[in-house]
């Protein structure tokens, strides 16, 4: 069971995130898994440590999306 402020953080991070990916929190690590991609997890020890891990993985997602579209 979570605490309030972890509790609070997941909430936040799965309102922000939820069209990409789904978030949950097991045993003190925070566990992302992109909704494109779901056989990736993306796990960390805090939850900020995963949205940083989330924008990031996002920007490179998009940055790959584009590249397959001939973008420049």
């Amino acid at each position: 069971m979570l605490d309030s402020d972890a509790q609070s953080m997941l909430t936040d991070l799965q309102w922000h995130w939820e069209d990409a990916y789904k978030i949950t929190c097991r045993d003190g690590i925070w566990l992302a898994v992109p909704l494109a991609d779901p056989f990736v997890t993306i796990s960390r020890d805090s939850s900020g440590e995963l949205r940083e891990a989330l924008r990031l993985d996002y920007a490179e997602r998009a940055g790959r999306r584009s590249a397959g579209n001939g973008s420049t």
